[in-house]
């Protein structure tokens, strides 16, 4: 099985979904086997301030500081989340959970809920029986609590699961069972303490045989403690086990009699009697039970072989007695014999054993010495290797930087950047305007050409030239630095530190030769551009612009019923984005949405139809931060937090501000506004809002085909080593990093050596960088296996014939992902020829957006359906496919039904 990764966020991932906000290291150590990979860890992210630890605890800083960990681990008892095989965990943290209780149960309106949580908050987390019998009055409150999952109860102790865990409820109830057990004992030894006299007949049965050492003086109760051995002792005194002798009492080969504290006491003169007299003694010895694997060593038998004896003889397997197998089998006649053998033999097994265990540590460390060897071998290989990719790296530095100049248009959104660019590409003789998406792209060939400006269209999927036109309106990848034109425009420049496609935004900025380059920006990526225009002898002008239309925070939340007209109301996934709007639908709002899956020329009419009133509310997720022209008086904050492909976190200052920003319409509106849906989000939103954006750090690199020729092993193997190498020259270390190269790795490992060999590496690159999901990897790969072949590649999947659920939807828009896939390859020169359907394609395409369009201006069926039939499933449901259909795949007799009693 594979080791969990661990890491300095898994560490913090763990302890913010720990109820008592904490844990000790070697729990940790337990879970991912490995203490060295867990204190790096540890060490990194309390470096890092990511957690806080005193001692071997690790806590969540949010929540404790060292002094109330130290207190806390003296009772509580606190239990690691339960986390997936990769080490994600599928419940959220604590703070989530308390967020989304207080939201169940309306802590902030409903006093009675409230005053509960406060009253187990003063008492530590938990009521104890007695502390709720004296509340009466609660006790249903309490219980509609326990039923809806806001609070659970153990062994009548009442606590908060997101204070307490269940091991540290048990742990409280133990320590309460033992306080009241100690008590009582107390009581009851204060009451029964015998006096001196009972001890009288208990000195006449000890008989006159004193203990080894002992005295005959003091108190009567001593002097019987010197004549007498209770059965631990007298174990001891005869080598025996303390059941052996118990059985020795029941059986009668001993005698003993109960002193006045009720302890069994055995005259001393029977215990020595028997430690001198070897006979009597193995009458007693014949009681103890010994182990198989003990009798097999002697009688040098296998354990499995001893066992069968035993059986055959009638001998009990389990708890095998001295006397039925004394003298059996060449055993010897005493058990202190035995023993003696036992002894001998297991210090000649230990010391075969030691030599054993000497020469396998002999061969692992060879084994080791050869490792490192390897490793070492292996590190000056990549440290060459790494050499000679940072010799290959560009510089950016010519003869004719001297002739170019970059202005930086710096401001928020709605402060009027891009129009002040634009004015200087519209009177250039030629040039490019290069946008992160399609969308924008197209906006602005528009846009332009209604001017009287021609301009050509050019994005992966499609090229529409218009006659005359020297201007071209692209999607940044398409970019070609060596035919730039007199003017560049590189829009949303902050994405050159996105891991994924900032490349090409370094790549348009860097390597662009025409005279004037103008780039576009929020505040936090101009510092990053100065000093990447400067490591390149670029001579750099920034140009601030101001917003054009004033924006503050609202004083108030709204909610859903009192949205006001004209509002982007914003959360982060389709599926709430859907919801809200069969939601506000049912209001009778009129509604527009935007995600990230909807086609781009959905996502345009969507937005249109917001932005002329034909729509007063617009449901949309952060793609709205970039990309459209989407005026608006109000943004309102449905959520704060988002999944990022990785984990759930809470929005940055940054994205507050750049989705918050849409805010205000110049000329239309004198203030915009930010809020969100309750108070506690409404007060996180000012603190984002206001707070300093963070600064973009790094710009992102490709590899080249030239730096994948120089690595060994496959494609996928070259891309991985060539992203883990971070092969960029020390003068650039601090501004540029290698990209995020993992769908392209996933697209590599698609492909074996020989196809890429038959393509050629150029062209299996141009291949690999088609514009997939993971849910469209399965069709990309069809067209890989077409186009190696020399044949048509496949249509996409059709598409349902109208949008009526969210199924419906889905499949559409996957059916637009592999038609831009197939589209995408047509409009590549080496693909063409595999590409005879794209006209069709392309129309099919527009007509499955319209349908989508046509689909969202109706309310949607939300319910979850069967994956097979599209039967429609009950909330609770637990699975994708409904009963029928699973069942139905298999034959009667595959399958036992079995009845309810």
């Amino acid at each position: 099985m594979s080791k969990q990764p661990i890491s300095p966020e898994v560490i913090a991932e763990t302890v913010a979904r720990i109820p008592e906000g904490f844990v000790h290291r070697s729990q940790l150590t337990r879970r991912y086997h490995s203490k060295i990979r867990v204190d790096s860890a540890i060490a990194d992210a309390v470096e890092q301030q990511k957690v806080g630890r005193t001692g071997g605890y690790i806590y969540d800083l949010h929540r404790l500081d060292a002094e109330k960990t130290r207190k806390l681990a003296a009772w509580t008892r606190p239990e690691l989340p339960p986390a997936l095989q990769d080490g994600k965990f599928y419940i959220p943290t604590i703070y989530e959970r308390i967020k989304n209780r207080a939201r169940q149960f309306s802590l902030s309106t409903n006093p009675a809920y409230a005053r509960i949580f406060e009253l187990i908050d003063q008492n530590n987390g938990y009521l104890t029986p007695e502390l709720q019998a004296a509340h009466p009055s609660d006790q249903a409150l309490i219980d509609n609590l326990i039923h809806a999952g806001g609070l659970d109860i153990t062994e009548g102790y009442v606590y908060d699961p997101l204070q307490l865990s269940h091991e540290t409820i048990l742990e409280v109830i133990r320590r309460a069972d033992v306080e009241r057990q100690t008590t009582a004992a107390k009581i009851i030894e204060e009451e029964q303490v015998p006096d001196d006299d009972a001890w009288n007949e208990a000195l006449s049965l000890s008989g006159s045989q004193l203990r080894p050492n002992a005295k005959d003086v003091g108190s009567i109760k001593q002097r019987v403690l010197a004549h007498t051995y209770n059965i631990v002792d007298a174990a001891k005194r005869l080598d025996l086990h303390e059941n052996t002798i118990e059985m020795a009492l029941h059986e009668g080969r001993l005698s003993s009699f109960a002193d006045p504290e009720g302890k069994i006491r055995i005259p001393a003169s029977e215990v020595e009697a028997a430690a001198a007299d070897v006979d009597y003694l193995e009458q007693i010895a014949a009681l103890e039970v010994l182990r198989v694997r003990d009798i097999s060593i002697v009688i040098g038998a296998n354990y499995p072989n001893t066992r069968k004896r035993l059986v055959r003889a009638g001998i009990s397997r389990g708890e095998p007695r001295w006397g039925d197998v004394r003298g059996r089998w060449g055993m010897p006649s005493t058990l202190r014999e035995f023993r003696e053998v036992l002894n001998t033999r297991l210090a000649a097994w230990r010391a075969e054993r030691q030599a054993i265990i000497a020469e396998q540590e002999r061969l692992l460390q060879e084994q080791r010495r050869r490792i490192q060897e390897e490793r070492d071998k292996e590190r000056r290989r990549r440290q060459e290797l790494r050499a000679r990719l940072v010799a290959a790296f560009p510089t950016w530095q010519h003869e004719g930087r001297a002739d170019q100049r970059i202005t930086i248009h710096v401001g928020p959104p709605n402060s009027g950047k891009t129009h002040h660019a634009l004015q200087a590409l519209s009177a250039a003789n030629s040039g490019w305007y290069l946008a992160p998406l399609r969308l924008l792209a197209f906006e602005i060939f528009d846009r332009l050409n209604r001017m009287g400006v021609y301009c050509n269209l050019l994005t992966g999927e499609e090229y529409i030239p218009i006659p005359g036109a020297t201007i071209t309106a692209a999607t940044i990848e398409m970019f070609d630095p060596r035919n730039s034109g007199d003017v560049v425009i590189i829009d949303e420049a902050q994405m050159l530190a996105d891991p994924d496609r900032g490349w090409a935004w370094t790549r348009a900025i860097m390597e662009a030769q025409s005279p004037e380059i103008r780039v576009i920006c929020p505040p936090t990526a101009h510092r990053l551009i100065e000093q990447m225009a400067t490591a390149a002898a670029i001579p750099v002008e920034v140009v601030k612009h101001d917003r054009l239309a004033p924006i503050k925070v609202a004083d108030k939340h709204w909610t859903l019923e009192n949205l006001p007209p004209r509002t982007i109301l914003v959360a982060f996934s389709r599926q709430s984005v859907l919801h809200l709007k069969n939601e506000l639908e049912r209001l009778k709002r009129t509604v527009s949405v935007i995600y990230g899956n909807l086609p781009p020329e959905v996502r345009r009419k969507q937005a249109d139809r917001f932005a002329t009133g034909q729509t007063d509310i617009c449901v949309a997720t952060d793609a709205v931060g970039m990309g459209l022209n989407l005026p608006a008086d109000y943004v309102c904050f449905f959520e704060l937090q988002k999944f990022d492909g990785k984990k759930v976190r809470v929005l940055t200052s940054s994205e507050v501000q750049q989705i918050g920003g849409r805010a205000g319409r110049y000329g239309l509106s004198t203030i915009g506004e930010v809020g969100a849906t309750n108070k506690r989000d409404l007060r996180l939103v000012k603190q984002l809002f206001y707070a300093p954006q963070a600064v973009l750090s790094h710009a992102r690199v490709a590899p080249t085909v030239d730096d994948l020729e120089m690595i060994p092993g496959n494609l996928a193997e070259k891309l991985d080593q060539w992203a883990s190498l971070q092969s960029v020259p020390d003068s650039l270390k601090s501004a540029i990093k290698t990209a995020d190269l993992s769908e392209r790795i996933e697209l590599a490992r698609m492909l074996t050596d020989e196809e890429v060999d038959y393509l050629g590496l150029g062209t299996t690159m141009r291949l690999i960088n088609a514009p997939t999901r993971q849910s469209t990897r399965g069709y990309w790969y069809k067209c890989a296996q077409a186009i190696l072949h020399r044949q048509p590649m496949p249509l996409p999947p059709e598409a349902p014939l109208e949008v009526s659920n969210s199924q419906d939807l889905e499949a559409m828009e996957t059916s637009v992902s592999c038609a831009d896939i197939y589209l995408w390859l047509a409009c590549r020169p080496e693909f063409s020829a595999y590409a005879p359907d794209a006209e069709q394609v392309r129309h099919d395409r527009t007509e499955w957006s319209e349908r989508i369009d046509a689909g969202l201006l109706r309310r949607l069926d939300m319910a979850r359906r069967c994956s097979n039939c599209g039967k429609p499933l009950s909330v609770n449901f637990r699975y994708s496919m409904c009963n029928d259909c699973y069942y139905g795949r298999f034959e009667p007799e595959d399958y036992e039904v079995i009845e309810p009693n």
